[in-house]
């Protein structure tokens, strides 16, 4: 068996960049108090978030009209593979990323910056991807306990190589969804993979992940 521990910390709209404008396309300092927790203008995901958290995807805030403006986040994936991703600007509104963080190197914009943006995690936060054992004839098992405060969650398992393929292109398909409460339910037989996705989750919220495999022979 085995445990993860999934505690994401609060929304924090700015964690990672404050308020700021760029008179041109450039880089936005990483500057928010979740970019100085460990190596300075750089978000770590393990500097605020418990060790079951792989990944987290990251917002893009602002107040005004930015949906002109390209912004490319660049770091790393939930499994370390290198990650990055162009997101339209928001308007009066927070665009996210697609991909799931657990570094963010840096943020361009692709444009001047005319109002202030912000960039931070939102509540969309992911496990790693774990490894099955694929070859057995039984299903493994998960099991969500523990769960505290108001939380949405997914189960997703893959039959793509994990090893030959790369997390970073796996084809997820959601076996159990929109869970709020703890849960206990068997995988796909011969799955090679699973992860746990939080959908949405509210301050203070945490659940436990144990995944139990079948060994085989």
């Amino acid at each position: 068996m085995y445990r993860f521990d999934i505690d994401p910390a609060n929304v924090d709209r700015d964690g990672i960049a404050e308020a700021q404008q760029l008179g041109g396309a450039g880089n936005l300092t990483l500057n928010g108090a979740l970019a100085d927790l460990g190596t300075a203008l750089r978000f770590d995901i393990g500097d605020s978030y418990s060790a079951g958290c792989a990944g987290v995807q990251i917002g893009i805030y602002s107040a005004g009209n930015l949906s002109a403006v390209t912004f490319t986040v660049t770091g790393l994936d939930q499994d370390g593979n290198s990650a990055t991703e162009a997101v339209t600007g928001p308007n009066n509104s927070t665009a996210e990323t697609t991909k799931y963080y657990s570094r963010v190197t840096t943020v361009a914009a692709g444009a001047a910056v005319a109002s202030d943006v912000e960039v931070g995690p939102v509540d969309e936060v992911c496990s790693i991807s774990y490894q099955l054992n694929w070859r057995s004839p039984n299903p493994a098992t998960v099991a969500v306990s523990g769960l505290s405060g108001t939380c949405q969650y997914d189960i997703d398992e893959t039959f793509d190589n994990l090893l030959s393929s790369g997390t970073a292109t796996i084809n997820w398909v959601t076996k159990h969804s929109n869970k709020t409460a703890d849960f206990v339910d068997a995988l796909t037989a011969h799955a090679t993979g699973v992860r746990l996705k939080i959908d949405s989750y509210s301050s203070g919220a945490e659940l436990q992940l144990a995944i139990v495999p079948d060994i085989g022979f």
